[in-house]
C-alpha cells in the first residue's frame, strides 16, 4: 500500500468489488473504490465523511486547531469562499504578465552545462509563482525547507508512513524554523504595506479582525503556509510528469511548441487565447489522468451509511480510491498509453460520470483546480517557448516515487540545449 496506493486499491477493486476492508500501518481501513464510490462521495460525501482527523496532527504542528483542508460543514464553506478568489481561474488570467515574468526569471537561472532534476525545478517554479501571487513575497530562498517540512509532515501525520521521531531530526527542526521566518516575512510585509491591491493574506487578516472566535491568531500560520505546501505536492509534481510526457514524444513536443508560438504570437498572451488552447489543454488533462498525485482520499466516517451491500460504520477510517478509474481499460482504453486524443469531442472519455477525479471529490475537491490547470498550461508553454530542453539521457524511462505522494524520481533530468 505504501509503495503504490493506486495499484493496491485497483487490485482490491478487481478482486473484492467497490467496498472492502484492509489493515495497514496498524490501522483498519475501508476502501471505497470505482465509479459508484466516486459518484456516492461526490453527491453524499458531505453528509457521511469528514476530513478533520486526517489533518488534525498536521495542523497541530503549526499550533492550529482548524485549517481549510481539515474543516468540515459551514466553517469549511466559509473558509473556502474566502480562499476562492485567490485561487480562481479569473485571478490567474488577470495576472498572466506576472506569471510569465516569474517563469522567465526562474528558468533564466537554469544551468546550461549540467543536467537539471525536473521535479525539483518544477517545485521551485511553482512555489515561487504561488507565494508571490498570493503574498507578494519571493520564496526561492525557502523552497528547500518547504519541501522538507511538507514531505516529513505528510509522511508522519497524514500518510502515517514514517514514525514521529523523524520530525525531531536536526534537518526537520531547522526547516520548521525557516517556516517561522517565512511566515514572519509575509506578515511583516502585509502589516507595513499600504495602498496595494488586497490579496489572500489581507483577506485572512480581515477575517481574523472581524471574527477572531471563528478564525483565531493561532490558526493564521497554517492558513498562510498551507497553499505553499499544496503547490509543492500537487501542481509541481503534475507538471514534472507533464514535462516528461512531452519530452518523451518529439511529435507532441512539436505540437506544444507550435501552440506556444501561437499563444505568444501577438505579444502579451490574453485570457481569450488561454481559453482557446487545444493541444496544451489536452496534455494537461492526460497528465492528470495518467499521473494522479492524489490516488486516494483519507476520510473519517461521521455517520453510518450503506454502500455496495455493506454498512460502513461511524468512526471508521475510509480511503476513497478516486483515481483508480483513471487506469481501468473499460473507461480509458489502453490506459498506460499517454493519448491526448481521449479528450477530443468525439471521444471525451473523461466526461463519463465518476471516472475522472484528479482534483478529488465532493466538498473538499481542490478549489484551485482551474487555477492549477491554467498555471500548468502557461508554464509549459512558456518553457518550450523560452528554452530548448531534452531528456537526459535521451532514452530515459520514468521512475516514480510514491512517498509522501506520487512524484517523478530525481533520476528524471533534462538539459538545456539553448
Amino acid at each position: 500500500m505504501s509503495g503504490d496506493l493506486r495499484s493496491f486499491l485497483t487490485k482490491g477493486y478487481r478482486d473484492l468489488g467497490p467496498v472492502f476492508g484492509f489493515s495497514a500501518f496498524s490501522r483498519r481501513f475501508i476502501g471505497l473504490v470505482g465509479p459508484e464510490a466516486s459518484r456516492f462521495v461526490q453527491k453524499q460525501g458531505r453528509l457521511y465523511l469528514r476530513s478533520y482527523e486526517t489533518w488534525r496532527d498536521f495542523n497541530g504542528v503549526f499550533g492550529a486547531k482548524d485549517a481549510l483542508m481539515g474543516m468540515d460543514g459551514p466553517g469549511h464553506f466559509r473558509m473556502r469562499k474566502l480562499h476562492s478568489s485567490a485561487f480562481s481561474q479569473t485571478f490567474i488570467e488577470g495576472r498572466l504578465d506576472d506569471v510569465i515574468g516569474i517563469i522567465r526569471r526562474v528558468i533564466a537561472d537554469w544551468p546550461r552545462k549540467r543536467p537539471i532534476a525536473a521535479h525539483y525545478a518544477m517545485q521551485r517554479l511553482f512555489v515561487e509563482q504561488i507565494v508571490l501571487l498570493t503574498t507578494g513575497v519571493s520564496a526561492l530562498d525557502y523552497v528547500d525547507p518547504l519541501i522538507d517540512v511538507s514531505s516529513s509532515l505528510l509522511k508522519v501525520h497524514v500518510m502515517r508512513q514514517r514514525p514521529a521521531w523523524i520530525l525531531r531530526l536536526p534537518r526537520n527542526r531547522r526547516a520548521l524554523k525557516r517556516m517561522d521566518e517565512l511566515y514572519a516575512l509575509v506578515m511583516e510585509r502585509h502589516r507595513g504595506v499600504e495602498n496595494s491591491p488586497p490579496d489572500l493574506i489581507d483577506n485572512l487578516l480581515e477575517l481574523h479582525g472581524n471574527d477572531p472566535l471563528f478564525f483565531s491568531e493561532a490558526d493564521m500560520k497554517i492558513a498562510v503556509l498551507g497553499p505553499f505546501f499544496a503547490g509543492i505536492e500537487t501542481v509541481a509534481s503534475t507538471s514534472a510528469f507533464m514535462l516528461y510526457a512531452v519530452l518523451k514524444d518529439p511529435e507532441l513536443l512539436a505540437r506544444v511548441r507550435a501552440e506556444a508560438n501561437w499563444f505568444f504570437g501577438s505579444g502579451t498572451p490574453s485570457a481569450e487565447r488561454l481559453h482557446t488552447l487545444d493541444v496544451t489543454r489536452r496534455v494537461v488533462l492526460e497528465t492528470l489522468r495518467m499521473y494522479p498525485v492524489a490516488p486516494g482520499l483519507s476520510r473519517r466516517v461521521a455517520n453510518s451509511f450503506d454502500f455496495g451491500g455493506h454498512t460502513v460504520p461511524a468512526g471508521a477510517d475510509v480511503i476513497v480510491g478516486c483515481t483508480v478509474t483513471h487506469h481501468l481499460p473499460e473507461f480509458f482504453p489502453n490506459p498506460e498509453c499517454f493519448d491526448i486524443e481521449r479528450y477530443a469531442p468525439e471521444r471525451a472519455e473523461h466526461e463519463q460520470p465518476g471516472v475522472f477525479a484528479p482534483f478529488g471529490l465532493g466538498t473538499h475537491r481542490c478549489l484551485g483546480s482551474r487555477f492549477a490547470e491554467s498555471q500548468m498550461a502557461v508554464t509549459l508553454l512558456t518553457i518550450v517557448r523560452e528554452v530548448e530542453i531534452a531528456l537526459h539521457p535521451p532514452g530515459y524511462e520514468l521512475k516514480v516515487k510514491h512517498a509522501p505522494t506520487p512524484h517523478p524520481s530525481p533520476s528524471f533530468q533534462f538539459h538545456v540545449r539553448g
